[in-house]
């Protein structure tokens, strides 16, 4: 279940889940530390078979949320690994009372993988604060709503007919990447995000994993630029 993407990443994807009446493919990501530990972005449903093959890899010593939309399985994944440390935006800690935090995330890392993960906070949408990642070694940047890829085949198994050109005039499908458009009319505030977009453009990363899609293997930076055209101006 577990597919290798560069140095010390790997990915996984979990099963289709219905948010607002539609259907969504989710992935997570894993990466292991330069101390050996195990760092699990936006858990999927655990299987038996997934846990088996991560803890293969390693020890689990960070769970990671990147939005409040993407708590679904943190639970699971806590009580599987309970001395693991698990980390969420301040709005996901607020909305999950039931799960034992280790901190809130932003733009600084914390200490046990800042100089491997860098991360870019995103508080422009008053319905959601959001957390983008770029893992270093394998030069992969990991995004969970801001950019999503749908392909058409999977429009076509899981989005109503009438739906799939709304998807297709948003952009939110494999090549554009945009995120819904209820999330960027919502995106305020646009001058303070621009200069984290361009940081992260500016890794020149080769992958891009998105939860929700189509991952990009190669040449991400360009592919970073048409995602987040309607955010950056035209130069």
């Amino acid at each position: 279940m577990l597919e290798p993407l560069g140095s010390n990443l790997w990915f996984a994807d979990g099963g289709v889940v219905s948010f607002k009446g539609f259907d969504y493919p989710t992935r997570m990501v894993i990466v292991r530390l330069a101390d050996g530990g195990l760092w699990l972005w936006s858990p999927v449903g655990r299987t038996e078979m997934l846990e088996k093959e991560i803890r293969a890899l390693g020890t689990v010593r960070h769970i990671v949320s990147p939005n409040k939309l993407h708590y679904l399985f943190l639970g699971e994944w806590q009580a599987a690994f309970p001395d693991a440390h698990l980390w969420a935006t301040a709005a996901t800690v607020a909305k999950c009372k039931e799960l034992r935090f280790t901190g809130t995330l932003t733009d600084d890392a914390p200490p046990e993988w800042s100089e491997q993960i860098d991360q870019f906070y995103f508080t422009n949408s008053p319905f959601m604060d959001e957390l983008i990642f770029f893992h270093r070694a394998s030069r992969t940047a990991i995004i969970a709503d801001l950019s999503q890829t749908f392909s058409e085949p999977f429009l076509k198994s899981h989005w109503p007919r009438w739906m799939r050109p709304i998807a297709r005039l948003s952009k939110m499908v494999e090549g554009w990447g945009y995120p819904p458009i209820d999330y960027r009319i919502s995106f305020r505030n646009r001058a303070s995000a621009r200069p984290k977009i361009r940081a992260l453009i500016e890794k020149h990363p080769e992958h891009v994993v998105v939860a929700h899609g189509e991952i990009v293997r190669t040449d991400g930076e360009a592919f970073l630029r048409r995602a987040f055209s309607w955010l950056l101006p035209k130069q």
